[in-house]
């Protein structure tokens, strides 16, 4: 994604303040390395088994979900699996196999998911970021969520990197965004949106960007001290693609926006 997907208007004279205090305190949320000194690493590991491209199990029997990357899925119930689903597995497969099914894990500041997963970044013995090195051949799309935001611009490298090389995913229709009135009960889980906001609405906990009748992007107020280059209520009538999970409420299609990684704006002033 481009830098553009974060600034949409002039930044108030208080925003390099904002930045350089962020640099000073928070040095891994805005880290452009993929790398990590040894000292860092969590836990060296063994793997038995790979779900997927972004999930594993060790020997021990806890199963890892990989940080900053969604991979495509298996096919279930019938239907067929997503495209590069076995590319990027294999992929995966063939990285462990290769460093004899041991790995370095640094994990996320929030260590589970709600599947009781570990939440991890994972390296080869030599200290190379796995991870990214999916997302730069284009066999998954980058995803943030906070608080896990460690790594968070060496995905964000490695992701355009693929984009601009029309690599892997970024090489097929799979990976076009679909359009608002789109979203159905079929286009439910992880998918790439666009649309214009027609309103943005406010509530107790959150803001809503709406690109339709029964679509709407969620930003919650908790998590505005990351949107430091702009505030929800300016994206109104804004050309936006957001990546993440559609989630069915009521009769309503929702999408929770954690960070503005996760929204491109394609038309800024």
């Amino acid at each position: 994604m481009s830098d553009s997907s974060y600034i949409t208007q002039k930044a108030s004279k208080w925003t390099p303040f904002v930045i350089i205090a962020l640099s000073i305190y928070a040095p891994t949320i805005y880290a452009n390395t993929c790398t990590t000194e040894a000292k860092h690493f969590h836990e060296t590991v063994k793997v038995a088994h790979i779900y997927d491209g972004d999930t594993i199990k060790l020997t021990d029997g806890r199963k890892v979900r990989l940080i900053g990357i969604n991979t495509p899925e298996r096919g279930r119930n019938g239907k067929k699996d997503q495209p590069f689903y076995l590319a990027a597995k294999n992929q995966l497969q063939k990285i462990i196999k290769t460093n004899h099914h041991q790995l370095n894990i640094v994990f996320g500041n929030e260590k589970h998911d709600r599947y009781r997963r570990l939440l991890a970044h994972i390296f080869t013995p030599d200290g190379k970021n796995i991870n990214a090195t999916l997302l730069k051949k284009g066999l998954g799309f980058r995803i943030t969520v906070p608080p896990n935001l460690k790594y968070y611009q060496c995905y964000k490298n490695a992701e355009t990197e693929a984009q601009k090389n029309k690599r892997g995913i970024w090489n097929h229709s799979f990976s076009n965004p679909i359009q608002a009135p789109s979203v159905s009960k079929n286009t439910l889980g992880f998918q790439r949106v666009t649309g214009i906001v027609k309103r943005v609405g406010e509530s107790h906990s959150s803001f809503w960007l709406n690109l339709d009748t029964n679509f709407a992007l969620r930003i919650q107020k908790k998590h505005l001290n990351y949107f430091t280059s702009y505030h929800p209520k300016s994206l109104i009538k804004k050309q936006l693609i957001a990546q993440g999970w559609i989630y069915q409420q009521k009769n309503e299609y929702r999408m929770s926006i954690q960070h503005p990684a996760s929204l491109h704006i394609q038309n800024t002033d």
